[in-house]
């Protein structure tokens, strides 16, 4: 049995369900959903640009740096991983029927994004997902674009407190990157993977709208040195 199915797809873009993973930090009880560009691998679509239609104006995209004087990529995402592989691996493979694949996910919850954001997928499919009691982490970089219904599924990713402020008159909470957790605002939680080693399965606070504290994250991966230079 196949352990990536495509649950999802449009013009541009498919979306998988992985249903085990090895991720240290989200735990063995998330499955994964990709969001993948159809037409070029996440390599080739990071550079072409096509990547748009998976990651909006994601600021951590592959974007023209006028300071440097050449493109920089923040996102802590390993393209030439888990994205590639299954591009590779189940991109022709037909649409899977969601109420199958809801079975044959179970017990477990979900990462809505583990590449791609979230919010261009549908919203019925979103629901569908994370329907009744089902664990879940997601994070959109939509949420000025979107519909609000998404904000109880999703965290808005924010990149200033300004923006924290605007999301959350939307509805949101938030879900913000930082240089430092020196830099934490009231409302705000470290991100308990990172103060108490709790993995994501096992935590649940990234689950959308609600009364919990907002959760902050100290940078990571190969775009958290130019966070670093950008905080000086």
């Amino acid at each position: 049995m196949r352990n990536s199915i495509v649950i999802h797809r449009d013009e541009n873009n498919f979306a998988t369900l992985t249903f085990s993973s090895t991720n240290r930090k989200t735990g063995p009880g998330l499955a994964q959903v990709h969001i993948l560009h159809r037409h070029e691998s996440p390599i080739d679509a990071v550079k072409s640009g096509a990547d748009v239609s998976i990651c909006g104006e994601c600021k951590y995209r592959r974007l023209w740096d006028e300071l440097r004087q050449k493109f920089t990529r923040k996102c802590y995402v390993n393209l030439g991983h888990a994205p590639l592989a299954i591009w590779k691996t189940v991109r022709r493979h037909p649409v899977t029927g969601i109420k199958k694949a809801i079975s044959r996910l179970g017990t477990k919850g979900v990462r809505l994004g583990a590449y791609g954001d979230p919010g261009f997928l549908p919203l019925n499919l979103v629901r569908t997902l994370c329907a009744g009691k089902r664990r879940r982490t997601a994070y959109t970089h939509q949420w000025m674009k979107i519909s609000k219904q998404f904000s109880r599924y999703m965290m808005a990713s924010v990149d200033t407190v300004q923006e924290r402020l605007e999301a959350k008159r939307l509805g949101y909470r938030t879900f913000r990157a930082v240089s430092s957790l020196d830099e934490i605002q009231p409302g705000e939680l470290v991100c308990p993977n990172t103060t108490h080693g709790v993995q994501c399965d096992s935590c649940g606070l990234c689950y959308g709208a609600g009364p919990e504290r907002d959760i902050i994250v100290q940078a990571h991966g190969s775009g958290a040195v130019y966070m670093q230079i950008e905080a000086v």
